[in-house]
């Protein structure tokens, strides 16, 4: 070995130290230098020659063991959240090994892919061309005995249930949130856009930002983690103003609106997080510092926390609620994607820094980065080179 290799070898060594000792919090102000750019080591899931493709952002790609990594190969290339192409659904295991194709998908988008979620060690839910599906990994077969028509589905199952969205009112059921039981393929109307009608919108709303309620939808639906209540975003125009954040209660009681972040997912059963998008009044923060910063709410919109992280974009958060990952706002270049460490500032740890190309931004492969069940891993997605997107993941421990 020579002695730039070595002083390479050495240099990513003392990284990674950094990172595991950051999320162990062993780390206090004090003892932290700063990082210049970590020689982190970066797994690709998926081999070139096309592009590959996770779920949402903050659903993670492993199945609930930590044993098996689903993913997306495209057959052709998509671009954006409405072209559809063919592609595969493809698994391996944790160590990258004993890859292979699950069954066939006859579209997935750039954005998002199929909305893949593992609903247990051998189960898999995602989103294909108009259908919900559910597949045994194992044997390649479809499970549902009758098909399921919806626009999207939700982000992440609760106990075998999932949450999907139809938007628009054209003899496939109602617009609204529907619950489907994995379990017994029984499904269910748990909001319907009629009920969000009657209730109260935030007052800073205009009658141009409203438009009829057959234009509304709901999307983005999660189950809090206990799965008693439901959050989801609530379209109701085409402005940001008109994108607000609904919470109700699992059954479509106690339904409350209100302004939403940028993006959003359950910090615990009582709270949201999410990067600070509008205030109450509906307007940008006055402190420019603040806007699109990590924030904390209650259930009623009020602020618990602020501030917890410089401005970001898409978003994860690690098992332990302590660490956050996220990139830089759309159209920037190059796109950077950072480890936060609640609390500590100056523990901040540069995962990957990238070229978007027409990629990231254009075609819409997001970042959408998601942490391991262990919390020790990161996934996300950047580009390969100008024309695929690649899936990836970092160790941090």
């Amino acid at each position: 070995m020579n002695k730039g290799i070595q002083h390479l070898a050495k240099r990513c060594a003392v990284g990674i130290t950094m990172i595991a000792m950051v999320l162990a919090g062993a780390v206090n102000a004090q003892q932290v230098k700063p990082l210049q750019q970590p020689q982190l080591v970066e797994h690709q899931i998926g081999a070139g020659g096309a592009s590959t493709i996770f779920s949402f952002f903050n659903t993670c790609p492993e199945s609930p063991d930590g044993s098996t990594i689903a993913y997306v190969r495209c057959k052709k290339e998509p671009s954006g959240r409405d072209h559809f192409a063919p592609a595969e659904l493809w698994v391996c295991n944790r160590h990258l090994k004993q890859h292979h194709k699950v069954i066939a998908i006859a579209g997935t988008a750039a954005h998002n892919g199929v909305e893949a979620q593992w609903i247990d060690n051998k189960r898999i839910a995602f989103f294909d061309s108009g259908k919900v599906r559910l597949v045994d990994i194992h044997t390649g077969k479809d499970l549902l005995k009758k098909a399921l028509q919806a626009d999207g589905l939700g982000h992440q199952p609760h106990q075998g249930k999932i949450l999907y969205n139809i938007y628009t009112d054209d003899g496939r059921g109602a617009q609204g949130i529907y619950e489907l039981d994995c379990n017994t393929q029984q499904s269910r109307l748990v909001l319907s856009i009629k009920d969000c009608a009657k209730v109260t919108l935030p007052a800073y709303l205009q009658q141009k930002d409203i438009d009829s309620l057959k234009y509304w939808r709901t999307l983005h639906s999660q189950y809090s983690p206990d799965g008693k209540r439901i959050a989801f975003r609530l379209d109701i125009g085409s402005s940001e103003r008109s994108q607000l954040l609904g919470i109700c209660n699992a059954d479509g009681s106690g339904l409350k609106i209100m302004n939403k972040a940028l993006h959003f997912f359950w910090y615990n059963n009582t709270s949201i997080v999410g990067h600070l998008q509008v205030d109450k009044n509906g307007k940008r923060p006055e402190v420019k510092e603040k806007r699109y910063t990590l924030t904390r709410w209650d259930l009623d919109g009020n602020i618990l926390e602020e501030e917890m992280t410089p401005p970001g974009n898409h978003l994860a958060m690690s098992p332990d609620r302590q660490h956050f990952v996220s990139e830089t706002f759309y159209k920037t270049n190059p796109v950077v994607v950072q480890l936060y460490t609640i609390g500590h500032p100056e523990a901040t740890v540069t995962i990957a820094r990238f070229d978007p190309y027409d990629i990231t931004w254009n075609r819409r492969f997001h970042v959408n980065p998601a942490f391991s069940r262990d919390g020790k891993r990161i996934y996300l997605s950047h580009p390969l080179n100008n024309k695929y997107n690649g899936t990836f993941y970092y160790e941090i421990k």
